[in-house]
């Protein structure tokens, strides 16, 4: 879910193909919880570590400089373990040193999710097309990251064109020409680019949606286990705020994700973005209930390395202090 993009066509299209995800999901939940299928990937650098820590990140506005992040922080009584932001090729700014050094103060990780579009000019943008990554046309601005991500010294997690499964971005399959063999190819012409430039503190974690009806499978997207460090999914419960959706539980969100993610690599899964509302339309749902099943699923899903949290009032207010039983609900379940 990015920050910036324009609601005219990207929280339409996000919605609507959600709203068929949300409903399949709660169907195949108890059959996707199943173990998954024996792991084909090996993992790589800055693979996470085992089950007994398990990671917690937030996403804040205006992270990693704004008050939110400092206000949440004293809040919770701790520092996560990662703290995200994107940010949009279109900028055509350099590594954000100084927010990374922000971060990397806190004691905390600092999470990249590296957008390649233009976000005023929508999916319909062709600046930055998987075609022209993967044929080398960005090569001048993808070695200037890598120098300046080498010169941190310390890790910092890229997510590059993250939810590419999905429908709502100019690298997604099916959108403006983009094929499936395209954004494998820009992935790991990026990657390339950073190995060549010895960027070897750049954790790469591929991050796709939670699947839906007219996703891209994940394996036509995967670009192998030697390109990829880590292994993330984005989900959400939209608990009926979606006609047709209902409330689910955290594990119900992510479960089909995770058996899709299990045909294609042992690494463990860190859920790079979720979040939940304090309740469905009705009334039912608990957003505090909600956040202890997310803990409780965490520590004992040997299939998950982490949780990243949303927290920002977008289509719906995903913050974890939306209410103070979810704010004490989070705060005490994570130091549980």
């Amino acid at each position: 879910m990015s920050l910036t993009s324009p609601v005219s066509w990207s929280r339409a299209a996000r919605l609507l193909a959600l709203l068929t995800a949300a409903v399949l999901t709660a169907t195949l939940a108890a059959v996707a919880l199943a173990a998954p299928a024996p792991a084909k990937g090996k993992p790589g650098a800055g693979t996470p570590t085992p089950s007994t820590a398990k990671r917690v990140g937030v996403s804040t506005e205006g992270a990693p400089g704004g008050a939110e992040l400092q206000q949440l922080v004293a809040q919770l009584g701790r520092v996560p373990d990662e703290v995200m932001w994107f940010v949009a090729w279109g900028l055509q700014s350099g590594f954000p040193a100084e927010d990374a050094a922000r971060v990397r103060s806190l004691g905390a990780t600092p999470v990249i999710t590296w957008e390649p579009w233009d976000t005023s000019a929508g999916a319909g943008q062709t600046t930055y097309s998987m075609r022209s990554i993967a044929s080398g046309q960005h090569d001048a601005y993808v070695r200037g990251w890598a120098r300046a991500v080498r010169g941190f010294a310390t890790p910092v997690v890229i997510r590059f064109a993250h939810e590419s499964n999905g429908t709502w971005y100019p690298w997604s399959p099916g959108v403006n020409g983009t094929t499936a063999a395209d954004a494998v190819a820009a992935w790991r012409r990026v990657r390339d680019v950073f190995r060549k430039e010895r960027a070897t503190n750049a954790v790469f974690r591929w991050s796709p949606n939670v699947p839906f009806p007219g996703s891209t499978p994940m394996a036509q997207l995967w670009p192998g286990s030697s390109y990829v460090d880590q292994v993330g999914l984005d989900g959400y419960n939209w608990a009926g705020h979606l006609p047709g959706t209902t409330w689910l539980r955290f594990h119900d969100v992510v479960a089909q994700g995770l058996a899709e993610l299990g045909t294609l690599t042992s690494l463990p899964v860190h859920v790079s973005e979720t979040a939940s509302p304090e309740s469905a339309p009705d009334g039912t749902g608990d957003k505090a209930a909600w956040i202890r099943d997310m803990f409780t699923t965490l520590r004992a899903d040997p299939r998950l390395a982490g949780v990243t949290w949303f927290h920002h009032r977008k289509e719906l207010d995903w913050r974890i202090d939306s209410s103070p039983t979810a704010l004490e609900a989070f705060r005490t379940s994570w130091g549980g």
